[in-house]
């Protein structure tokens, strides 16, 4: 749990350094609207990951998107690959933290699912998240996700089976 925060930490961190233009920051905290909308762009996202929805993420997802899990990083066409192959148990999400600068939105959470990936079954669990969104024109964009939860499968399969997905 210690090393997902740390991980966590440093990718808020490395986001934020890129994003905002140091010389012109000035911090503030999440209004109650910026709060709603980033609990509004995760929901939505995970109504898409529960639909296997792959042709509404694909509209979702910004490009320059990656992922981060305990196994490394992934790009879309990665990350799609294991969403398509993702089952979910019913999900609840909470303790969501919002913060934005300018066209960026970042949401941590905690989130509550179980899931099956490549068919090794995840325990129902509660472990952070977060994700990235970026306003592109009009619309708000997935830029990045993080899910560092310890793929330890409840059933007997081969956890080996879900880090070959990304080869």
């Amino acid at each position: 749990m210690k090393k997902t925060i740390i991980i966590l930490s440093l990718a808020l961190v490395l986001l934020t350094a890129f994003s905002v233009p140091h010389s012109t920051y000035v911090p503030a905290s999440p209004s109650t609207s910026d709060s709603a909308l980033g609990q509004q762009q995760v929901e939505r996202l995970w109504a898409d990951f529960a639909k296997s929805d792959l042709a509404a993420l694909d509209m979702f997802v910004a490009p320059g998107f990656q992922s981060l899990h305990k196994d490394g990083a992934r790009d879309w066409v990665q990350e799609r690959q294991l969403v398509a192959d993702l089952k979910l148990t019913p999900y609840f999400l909470s303790d969501y933290k919002v913060s934005r600068n300018g066209d960026v939105l970042v949401v941590t959470y905690a989130c509550k699912v179980g899931e099956t990936i490549a068919d090794a079954r995840l325990a129902k669990e509660s472990t952070p998240r977060l994700d990235v969104f970026q306003l592109t024109g009009s619309e708000w964009k997935l830029l990045a996700h993080v899910n560092v939860r310890d793929v330890t499968p409840s059933s007997g399969a081969n956890p080996m089976l879900i880090a070959n997905i990304q080869e």
